[in-house]
């Protein structure tokens, strides 16, 4: 008897738990509450808790957003206003009252849309590759699980219709998503390559056509014109491809921006003209920073043939990180692949220097197999600066000479004149054949077999903010010929730095090897 008694609590028990989940009563409410606090969780601001009114004679409330769950201070506020015990009536009227005023929402559209891809440019690298440059949405490639990219020849230009059927082939999109904080595009260079040779045997030209995916859909796709060449053009490319490299070196510049001390850009261009001599060109990136007073300065290098500058200002539409200069490398990167042996890759403030008894052209040489190789990065100060000589006319930068001890290294342990990639703040030159996309402080694809070169061989002078109209320089001068010793005690942040005068008797040398296009400038 006593057992059947108990069997019936428990089937009654189990009824009443049966039919509160189906009524949906919240009977573990306070259960689940409890939880929640005991593990310490602080609620985010603007969250909406959800509730249910309680039975006549309860009050509904819910938990403040402003509860401190850590110190345990639990508050409630009281749903129906100033009057915490109102019964059912005050309560359902508050809901009814809510549920039947008309809310009118409207959509309110800000900014761009994300454009599933935005395309900078395009080169063809040999009879059956081509490159297009260009950046693609962070969301469209988060969320569009379906990535259509098709590649398609078209043996004549313009659309018009081919003697030759098209040729179509898988296009491969390459992201290049380390060296960037997180922005609304990233850089996503597309590499199309066909079986056979394409446009290589008529004579109408051609033009090479993108199918890119455009919604979460496998219908949802576009098909644009990514590149167009003329007659006779694709075989023209590929014969002079044939012949010796016209040029040593390139330079591929980050993107011009903000107010830009001119003269400063003119003396990086100055120096690293005289390293490179000749033999290179100079690739600069506009994008709002070449004001006419600066391209004043640059121009006896423009028509010299030393300096190309692009004009980049729509960028800006396309918001990526720093002012989309990854974008830039790989641009420039495939720009001067047929062009020059080596290709570099770093900023206005930065200035190479190797030591002595190494050259350039002697380390270039050895690693010649290498597709990149790395320098460290030392910082110089732009402040201490030595005294003027009494009639000089000695540049600023001539005066800047010192550097830190060591270079910088963000990695605990590890030798600093080795760090290497982004941890040492590294830039790089790469031979533009071997390597197909870039990053800011390291290659991409490849990342690895390249050279990394002991800081104290050859390295980087970083005059970080140089560059800057807004940055103060030689703020303290001293006597170059005082000892280390003296100027520590006149100078307590000077104990940070040693004298190092390369790049100072370097800028001398250049003046003087770049005198003619100096004086067109003056």
């Amino acid at each position: 008897m006593k057992k059947a008694m108990i069997t019936n609590v428990w089937h009654i028990i189990l009824i009443a738990v049966l039919l509160a989940l189906f009524l949906q009563v919240p009977i573990f409410y306070g259960v689940g509450k409890l939880s929640i606090i005991s593990c310490n969780t602080r609620p985010t601001v603007g969250s909406v808790e959800t509730f249910s009114p309680r039975r006549a004679g309860s009050s509904a409330s819910v938990y403040d957003a402003t509860t401190n769950f850590h110190s345990g201070n639990v508050q409630k506020r009281d749903i129906a206003g100033s009057q915490p015990n109102q019964g059912s009536a005050s309560t359902a009227a508050v809901v009814s009252n809510f549920t039947r005023k008309q809310h009118k929402q409207s959509l309110r559209p800000h900014g761009h849309a994300h454009y599933p891809f935005v395309q900078f440019s395009a080169y063809r690298e040999s009879p059956r590759v081509f490159f297009v440059i260009g950046i693609t949405s962070v969301v469209a490639r988060k969320f569009d699980h379906v990535l259509v990219y098709k590649c398609e020849w078209h043996p004549k230009p313009n659309g018009s219709e081919p003697s030759q059927p098209s040729k179509v082939t898988d296009a491969e999109l390459m992201y290049v998503y380390f060296d960037q904080m997180p922005r609304i595009y990233v850089v996503a260079p597309v590499n199309c390559t066909f079986e056979d040779d394409v446009g290589m045997d008529v004579e109408e030209g051609g033009s090479l056509f993108m199918t890119v995916s455009v919604g979460p859909h496998p219908g949802d796709t576009e098909r644009v014109l990514a590149l167009q060449e003329q007659k006779g053009e694709a075989v023209e490319a590929m014969r002079n491809r044939d012949q010796p490299l016209p040029l040593k070196y390139a330079f591929c510049g980050p993107p011009m921006h903000g107010n830009i001390r001119a003269e400063w850009v003119l003396h990086w261009l100055v120096y690293h003209h005289y390293l490179w001599r000749d033999s290179v060109h100079f690739f600069f990136y506009n994008v709002g920073g070449i004001t006419d007073s600066v391209r004043q300065v640059l121009s006896p290098f423009v028509h010299k043939g030393l300096l190309t500058i692009l004009d980049v200002e729509d960028q800006k539409e396309y918001p990526s990180w720093y002012f989309n200069q990854l974008l830039f490398v790989n641009d420039c990167l495939h720009r001067t692949r047929y062009l020059s042996s080596w290709t570099f890759f770093h900023d206005f403030d930065e200035f190479l220097a190797i030591s002595s008894p190494n050259t350039l052209d002697k380390l270039l040489d050895e690693y010649k197999d290498a597709p990149y190789l790395s320098f460290g990065s030392l910082r110089a100060s732009p402040w201490i600066c030595a005294d003027i000589h009494p009639g000089s006319s000695e540049w600023p930068l001539q005066r800047m000479r010192w550097v830190e001890k060591q270079p910088y290294c963000c990695v605990p342990d590890q030798d600093p004149w080795l760090c290497i990639h982004g941890a040492g703040a590294r830039k790089y030159a790469v031979n533009p054949r071997k390597v197909f996309a870039g990053g800011i402080h390291k290659t991409a694809i490849p990342e690895e077999g390249g050279v990394n070169l002991n800081a104290s061989i050859a390295r980087l002078h970083h005059y970080q903010g140089i560059v800057s109209n807004k940055s103060t320089l030689c703020s303290s001068t001293v006597n170059a010929s005082m000892p280390l010793e003296t100027l520590h005690q006149y100078f307590p942040s000077s104990n940070y730095y040693l004298r190092d005068d390369h790049v100072s008797t370097q800028i001398g040398k250049a003046r003087e090897f770049d005198a003619e296009l100096l004086s067109a400038y003056s």
